[in-house]
């Protein structure tokens, strides 16, 4: 499988506030925001992909390029979940 360049690839910004429970509300809006550009990909790849099914896209390219960004969206966003699932076991050893 060949992966496209990365082009508008953006740095994860840090958390510009924390409440007193901890929670951070940048961070935490940045995750969803990001989780709901996933879907959006998502479901632009399931659109296109209807389209080219009934023959209103001529252009297999398009789709192939929206399923290969909506397909590398989710492999990020399992590596993001494994990564945090992986912090939490370590901290779930630590000895207190």
């Amino acid at each position: 499988m060949i992966v496209p360049a990365v082009s508008a690839a953006r740095p994860v910004s840090m958390p510009t506030t924390i409440d007193k429970a901890g929670s951070s509300s940048a961070s935490s809006n940045n995750f969803v925001n990001g989780l709901e550009n996933v879907q959006a990909s998502l479901d632009n790849a399931d659109k296109l992909a209807g389209q080219l099914a009934t023959g209103q896209l001529t252009d297999v390219h398009t789709y192939m390029a929206a399923a290969t960004k909506a397909e590398l969206a989710v492999q990020m966003t399992v590596a993001i979940r494994d990564r945090a699932v992986e912090a939490y076991q370590e901290i779930m050893r630590m000895q207190v």
